[in-house]
């Protein structure tokens, strides 16, 4: 039978409601394709909160003044530094790349400077190539989540269930659909959790070998953005576990556990070199030391570097080291050099009750004003701090009140993810001592309370019967709480104009964004905040 005929058969069968000889719906229905139609719906949903829209505002808003003159060196191949590691900034180069409109006006004189004002960006610049990838990421991010979602409840449906929180979390939507660093940050992450958890889960897959591939995953992390470092603590939380439970002598333990250590950590070195050295290898070009970027960035070029931009020297290693070397030296002098207070920042301490949304950017005319406003779905975050309140009490239970049905695999995963999330939590309210802190800085830790939602539900299901009965209505809470949140910010999550009174409406129960008022002077009047 040929592939034509084949192909007619299957639409024959479709058309009478069967696949072979078992009705169309039961085999939809089996586990196995479940799983695969659900995650490409999450796929789809993901891909239309996340990547529409993207020239939405026609304007640079908060980070994006400092990225979009990166970029544009990077247009140029122009050798510089930045405040975080350049893996983001090469991704943004490929969505530009990927839509074309890097030519669309004349920009490059952005690339003399380090941050621009954003009324200085030429009228008809395109921001939908800047921002492309940080959408698909975004996309790609809740694909991962689903499956993470997968590996703890091992239900399609219920995964898909879960996983909408991050679908349909603004603060995730209005960040990533920008060109921001975080999207790209967030996915890698999530790629090394699923790792993580998948060995955590299945001592197949606790090996060497997926201990490097979780090392590399947060390798590329730290590329973008480098506060995901702390994750390197997850496999810490599977030795643990390992050491308590074996016997003595410990021997074949530690050694496994050193060699998944070495694993990790060679990756993660493999992946740190491999970007640096590439970085440098894409930007050959000198950079005008006479403007204001070439100035910052001179102080941080050697003389062996610099002649091989100026084509007056051999590229060595001596050469790649400098650069790498200078880059690590640039960032350290501007975190140290950033202010520890700033009217937009946060305490990290207050971070589990959204403390401190930011206007990023505002357009007002004619009683309506349009906001991009990093404010996160209520739903979501209000569900997300019970859950690490009533994981903390779960584990209080298991070590003090030694509760049999508490003392399963599920409640190992709790505690390591919960584990993770109050290391993740005291190393950033320690350095938010050190420099201004931003609630963006939490996403991390707030997927991780996210996935707390389903390490519950498996684990009060199987004590208490009535969940497990009346599991579609629990379910559908989480749905529609989860999609109500969600249509309830969009407005401020998509710059979608707001009268002052429905502004206000969503200061309800507290305080999400600041209202501006109707009447304006003649004329339009816009904001934006950058930082």
């Amino acid at each position: 039978m040929s592939f034509t005929d084949q192909l007619q058969n299957r639409w024959a069968q479709i058309r009478t409601g069967k696949w072979g000889d078992e009705p169309l719906m039961r085999v939809l229905g089996q586990e196995p394709v479940l799983r695969w139609l659900l995650g490409f719906a999450i796929l789809c949903l993901a891909s239309f909160n996340f990547a529409r829209d993207l020239n939405d505002p026609r304007q640079a808003f908060w980070d994006e003044s400092y990225y979009v003159t990166a970029l544009e060196r990077y247009e140029g191949h122009v050798a510089s530094y930045a405040s975080h590691p350049p893996l983001g900034f090469m991704l943004m180069k490929v969505g530009r790349d990927i839509v074309g409109d890097a030519d669309a006006v004349d920009s490059r004189f952005l690339a003399d400077i380090k941050k621009t004002d954003t009324r200085k960006i030429p009228d008809g610049y395109s921001f939908t190539g800047v921002r492309l990838m940080g959408g698909l990421f975004g996309a790609v991010g809740a694909v991962l989540f689903y499956l993470i979602c997968l590996t703890i409840t091992r239900e399609a449906f219920s995964a898909a269930i879960f996983s909408l929180l991050y679908v349909f979390e603004n603060a995730l939507i209005v960040h990533f659909r920008a060109g921001h660093l975080d999207p790209f940050q967030i996915t890698f992450a999530l790629g090394g959790i699923l790792v993580w958890l998948r060995a955590f889960c299945d001592p197949k897959k606790d090996s060497w070998k997926h201990a490097a591939l979780f090392g590399a995953l947060i390798g590329l992390s730290f590329m973008v953005k480098v506060n995901t470092l702390v994750l390197l603590a997850l496999p810490g939380f599977t030795a643990l576990r390992d050491l308590i439970r074996s016997r003595w002598p410990m021997d074949r333990t530690v050694g496994h556990i050193a060699a998944k250590a070495a694993a990790v950590s060679g990756a993660f070195a493999a992946i740190v070199v491999s970007i640096f050295v590439l970085h440098t290898l894409v930007n050959p070009v000198a950079p005008d030391f006479k403007s204001d970027a070439g100035r910052k960035d001179l102080p941080y070029i050697t003389e062996p570097y610099k002649a091989w931009l100026e084509k007056r020297g051999p590229l060595t290693p001596q050469v790649l080291y400098d650069a790498t070397n200078g880059y690590f030296g640039f960032m350290n002098n501007d975190f140290t050099g950033i202010v520890k207070t700033e009217k937009n920042g946060s305490n990290p301490a207050l971070w589990p009750v959204m403390h401190k949304t930011i206007t990023y950017r505002w357009d007002s005319n004619k009683g309506r004003t349009s906001y991009v406003q990093m404010a996160g779905n209520l739903f979501n975050w209000t569900v997300g701090g019970l859950a690490l309140i009533a994981a903390l009490v779960l584990l209080a239970q298991r070590a003090f009140q030694k509760k049999p049905w508490l003392d399963t695999h599920e409640m190992d995963v709790m505690a390591a993810v919960l584990g993770m999330w109050g290391v993740f939590m005291g190393i950033h309210i320690w350095l938010g001592t050190q420099r201004v802190m931003y609630i963006y800085h939490y996403f991390a830790a707030l997927l991780l309370s996210f996935m707390l939602l389903p390490l519950l539900y498996q684990v009060l299901k199987s004590r208490f019967t009535w969940i497990e009965k009346q599991k579609d209505y629990v379910l559908g809470a989480v749905c529609l709480g989860a999609a109500a949140g969600f249509i309830w910010i969009s407005p401020l999550t998509y710059h979608q104009p707001l009268t002052r009174s429905e502004c206000e409406a969503r200061n309800i129960p507290f305080k999400l964004v600041r209202c501006e008022p109707k009447v304006k002077p003649a004329g339009s009047s816009s904001s934006s905040i950058s930082s």
